[in-house]
């Protein structure tokens, strides 16, 4: 499980989003309503472009985010909080490519702008997006570089999504440093035990792969997806040690909680077999 400022956390995502568009953070250099009198009416209508791009897309109405977005953009090519949420927009269209280079220029605007937010925030969903494409190796530098700056505050999110890309390419030693070390700061934080968990199953740690399974289900740091999938391997841990009542009853609340998703959907077929 990899994890972006939207990563697996919906609900989670929606108040972030709102709250940026809202509050118009540090990084912004201010709201878009209220801009001082020296600023260029031209950047500021690029802000409240974007902010409302930001706005749609907390709501998940990703088409007229980029809409907003892109003419924010046309105003003001140099916002690096413009790209970064238009990198965000496309990852979620599922346009990796273009997501990919909105986010390393976002990474290259805010250093110019020395805008350690949009730069933090632009590594961490690079980590995300490129694991997701399959480019393990050139995620881990971006999730390393954050998770060693001091001036992050969450240094949990990029370790555990270090220890996801090290994981998938067999380092797995390094990929338990970096779980352990994310535990380290957050111990109840759901996508490091979930984590964690896989990798001990990997490992054929049964045992201990269904403790922090079950962990992760605690935590509530899961989203429903996430729910489902620690459900479901639960239920396969419980089948390959003989509790056929346990498993019935984890495939049950995967399938309940995410119905339409691939989880869900693996555990009803196990249902149907173990029925």
């Amino acid at each position: 499980m990899i994890e972006n400022r939207t990563d697996s956390q919906p609900k989670a995502l929606r108040g972030t989003l709102l709250a940026l568009a809202a509050l118009c953070i540090a990084s912004l250099g201010g709201c878009a309503t209220t801009y001082s009198s020296e600023e260029e009416p031209q950047v500021s209508q690029a802000r409240a472009k974007r902010d409302l791009g930001i706005d749609y897309l907390s709501t998940n109405r990703t088409g007229m985010a980029i809409l907003q977005l892109t003419a924010s953009l046309e105003m003001d090519a140099e916002d690096p909080q413009t790209h970064l949420w238009l990198g965000e927009a496309y990852r979620r269209k599922g346009q990796t490519v273009r997501a990919e280079a909105f986010l390393l220029d976002a990474l290259e605007l805010a250093g110019g702008r020395k805008d350690a937010r949009a730069a933090q925030e632009a590594r961490l969903n690079l980590s995300a997006l490129l694991s997701q494409m399959g480019r393990y190796a050139d995620a881990v530098p971006h999730c390393d570089a954050l998770a060693e700056d001091p001036t992050f505050s969450t240094p949990w999110r990029p370790l555990s999504n270090c220890g996801w890309a090290l994981m998938k390419l067999g380092r797995l030693d390094e990929a338990r440093s970096r779980f352990e070390r994310a535990l380290g700061f957050y111990s109840r934080f759901g996508p490091a035990l979930m984590n964690l968990g896989i990798l001990e199953s990997k490992e054929g740690h049964r045992l201990a792969a269904i403790k922090m399974f079950d962990k992760a289900l605690a935590s509530r740091r899961l989203n429903g997806s996430g729910h489902a999938e620690a459900n479901y391997r639960l239920g396969e841990l419980y089948v390959a040690l003989g509790a056929r009542a346990k498993a019935v009853e984890h495939f049950k609340q995967a399938a309940k909680i995410a119905p339409g998703d691939d989880w869900g959907s693996q555990s009803q077929a196990y249902l149907d077999l173990l029925r």
